[in-house]
């Protein structure tokens, strides 16, 4: 079985108990979130929970809850950033803030994590466990709100003199911490030695650093008829990601202000947009993004020594295809 067909296989499954999770009464609150969640979505983080179980000498059915309440969570942080974001579209429809209003997916995203706790609360395992998988989850999404609370911070702040290193550290909480969290859980829940529980979640650290750098890379070059979301929209939203970083600290004086000038802009225009993307082309900052995308992915296998060979190649196999998409 090679990468994208264990991937696709898996998410079948995780599908289901995605669906099983989600309450059908009141249809007001709950129905929209079904909606958004099936609506798309690679499934990666619920999936790497399973595959790091049976890394580990358990089935799936010992992490699902896990996965489950990973994905929940991951999907409520969507529907709040949007809303911080003011983003308009989400996987190619439109966003429960722009379709419903802010205070509906803001109840929205409070309800997915109100059944995220709930999965946790009722799963079938000793007291002693449980609470240890609470503390360690708890960890894990302390990271994900304080990375996004910090590129909030530079939002609002107007702050963009930010080094590489800072970045990293944002991204590093506001995305690698999640995926990171879903190795552990995967290694946690087959009650694997600690050593291997934190050689995974390094693992996973770097693959969703690389994730998002990717990610940020994709928004500026996918080809619009295949990308879900808007072509440009992270320099329509102004956000600071490592290709607007390298720029910044690589460009000439007169186009690093002509570039600083459009994302300071309130409201920037399609030409604004093209502009700011042939700059980063033209710069190589997209080309040094994708240099360090492959380098944390190196780094990011160098921890799966922990794993038996096969389910390293495995493991290995997912992570290229994962990072090395197109879309």
């Amino acid at each position: 079985m090679d990468a994208k067909e264990y991937l696709e296989s898996r998410q079948k499954k995780i599908d289901q108990a995605l669906s099983d999770s989600i309450p059908q009464d009141p249809s007001y609150v709950y129905g929209m979130l079904r909606e958004f969640i099936f609506r798309g979505g690679k499934r990666i983080r619920p999936i790497i929970v399973l595959a790091c179980a049976e890394a580990a000498g358990r089935t799936e059915s010992d992490a699902m809850d896990y996965a489950v309440a990973i994905e929940l969570f991951h999907n409520f942080t969507l529907i709040h950033d949007d809303v911080e974001d003011n983003s308009s579209l989400r996987r190619g429809k439109p966003t429960i803030n722009s379709e419903h209003g802010i205070p509906t997916a803001v109840n929205a995203g409070d309800a997915l994590y109100r059944v995220m706790w709930s999965i946790l609360l009722s799963s079938k395992t000793l007291p002693e466990k449980k609470l240890s998988a609470l503390r360690i989850m708890m960890d894990g999404f302390s990271s994900v709100v304080e990375g996004q609370g910090t590129e909030l911070y530079w939002q609002r702040t107007g702050k963009f003199d930010i080094s590489e290193e800072e970045y990293l550290e944002m991204a590093s909480g506001k995305t690698g911490a999640l995926i990171g969290l879903a190795c552990r859980m995967g290694a946690f829940s087959a009650d694997a030695p600690e050593s291997t529980q934190l050689s995974l979640q390094q693992f996973g650290n770097k693959m969703g650093l690389a994730f998002q750098i990717k990610d940020d890379i994709l928004n500026l070059t996918s080809n619009p008829s295949e990308y879900t979301k808007e072509i440009g929209e992270d320099i329509k939203e102004s956000k600071r990601t490592l290709i607007t970083i390298r720029l910044l600290s690589t460009l000439p004086e007169k186009e690093k202000q002509e570039l600083l000038s459009i994302l300071k802009k309130p409201e920037k225009t399609q030409e604004d947009v093209s502009r700011a993307i042939s700059l980063a082309k033209e710069h190589g900052a997209i080309n040094y993004a994708n240099s360090v995308c492959e380098r944390l992915l190196s780094e990011a296998k160098s921890h799966l020594s922990a794993l038996p060979e096969d389910k390293c190649r495995l493991f290995s196999e997912v992570s290229d295809y994962i990072i090395r998409r197109e879309k």
